[in-house]
């Protein structure tokens, strides 16, 4: 038995919508990294305006495909890991190259 969950009229905006869910968190990790390197705050509101375009991308990918109960769910926990995973990776990375970490060397206390 064949199951069509998307409208062939709607096939074109499930698949357009799918395909910006992934190029706008691409555009969002790298627009926050930006910030958080260059220290400049116009890439942090623009990584937020992008972050709310995936937003709506992911609200019209579950209205079209008809998602509910659990698939709506998973929608919402793939746009919340969109947003904080790069700021979590953030951290993880800063944490990880602080200067204090490179003089944690137990041995002769110098460097090769």
């Amino acid at each position: 038995m064949l199951i069509e969950p998307v409208a062939l009229s709607d096939f074109f905006l499930s698949f357009f919508s799918a395909a910006l869910i992934i190029l706008l968190a691409t555009v969002y990790a790298a627009l926050y990294a930006w910030s958080k390197i260059s220290g400049r705050r116009a890439f942090g509101v623009a990584a937020w305006l992008i972050y709310a375009g995936l937003l709506i991308c992911v609200g019209v990918f579950s209205y079209v495909n008809h998602f509910n109960d659990y698939w709506l769910l998973l929608s919402l926990l793939m746009v919340l890991g969109y947003g904080w995973m790069p700021r979590l990776i953030w951290k993880l990375c800063a944490a990880t190259h602080d200067e204090d970490t490179h003089h944690s060397h137990q041995s002769g206390g110098h460097h090769d």
